[in-house]
């Protein structure tokens, strides 16, 4: 844990902004607020960031630095959902942990977000990541070598809308250059058999307390399960399962889950289904907008697996909104505003 402690005018308004901001980002990947105190005009913050920071834990290879920049990119994500941007990245206020998983930090500078602040947020990540890359270590092997040429492309400014894409960009070259890394087993997943794959996902989602320490930790696997093959769930299918740095966190009974893949979007509610009774306990439904696939959780992670199963496609959708009353109601919201009801069930 961090102190910092000033009288200077500038300075305590700076720390003041932060820690206004980051009560309102306590998630996964985003440094923890222990603490903000005033007394007269000086100011006290304690932070959760007890971790090296990036310049003592860098990536040493093309796989750890697409890893870091799809948690980064999903972190940034969450904060422009949230309404702000952060505005001051630098390897100084990321901080890594022992797994490679990086804590933002350094708040000072953050801003409510407008549409040009996120893009500059964008393109701060890729100027970093690309240093980043520059500066990993030297290597002969060819297939690290070609991952690394793979990576620099991917962090050309023109390639990603908004960092969600771009950390869906990096989650899946990540698996890809782990799966071409010396010692790793051929996938053996691809016998082939007839028969379309089914419409349901395997879920492994790690549930935290809400009143823990928030860290960034890989979620969940999502599987689309095939009559013996196995599919990434991304808008390009592969061969293999794809992990997700992390994904959309909701909230319920006092625990946060973090479920899907960078770019999905996900709400909780007590479903009206067919008839205009509840579904039942709360659950969540989770909206991946690239496909628009729109899949519904069978319950809750207490005992590690839940299935989600795809209750339809629905082109153009790109977010989700509940009608909250004796039961809920979802809305599907298209790329042109409108919102269109759907039953659960």
């Amino acid at each position: 844990m961090s102190t910092r402690r000033t009288a200077d005018p500038a300075e305590a308004a700076g720390i003041e902004m932060q820690a206004e901001v980051l009560r309102r980002l306590q998630f996964p990947g985003v440094v923890p607020l222990e603490g903000f105190h005033r007394e007269g005009n000086t100011v006290t913050i304690r932070l959760g960031d007890d971790l090296p920071p990036l310049g003592e834990r860098a990536p040493a290879s093309a796989a750890e630095c697409a890893s870091l920049g799809a948690a980064l990119g999903r972190t940034l994500g969450e904060i422009h959902r949230a309404g702000f941007v952060h505005r001051d990245l630098r390897p100084e206020v990321i901080f890594v942990d022992a797994d490679g998983r990086p804590l933002l930090s350094g708040f000072d500078h953050a801003t409510e977000a407008t549409s040009k602040a996120r893009q500059e947020d964008l393109r701060a990540l890729l100027t970093l990541l690309d240093e980043v890359l520059d500066l990993l270590p030297p290597t002969d092997v060819i297939d690290e070598r070609r991952s690394r040429r793979r990576l620099a492309r991917a962090l050309r400014p023109r390639r990603h809308d908004d960092t969600f894409d771009l950390a869906s960009v990096l989650a899946e070259l990540a698996a890809d250059f782990d799966a071409q890394a010396p010692g790793v087993p051929a996938d053996s997943t691809q016998e082939a058999s007839a028969g379309a794959p089914t419409d349901e996902l395997r879920l492994r989602v790690s549930a935290r307390s809400a009143g823990s320490r928030p860290s960034i930790r890989s979620a969940l696997v999502l599987l689309l399960i095939g009559v013996g093959i196995l599919y990434a769930v991304s808008v390009r299918r592969e061969s293999r399962p794809v992990l997700a740095p992390d994904g959309p966190i909701v909230e319920f009974d006092g625990q946060r889950y973090q479920v899907g893949r960078p770019g999905d979007i996900a709400v909780v509610g007590d479903w009206a289904a067919a008839g205009g009774h509840c579904a039942g306990p709360s659950t969540v439904v989770l909206l991946r907008p690239g496909t628009g696939d729109l899949f519904v959780f069978s319950g809750w992670a207490d005992a590690g697996e839940v299935l989600a199963t795809r209750q339809g496609t629905y082109q153009g959708a790109v977010g989700l909104e509940v009608e909250s009353g004796d039961c809920d109601g979802l809305l599907i919201v298209d790329d042109e505003g409108r919102s269109t009801p759907v039953v659960i069930g």
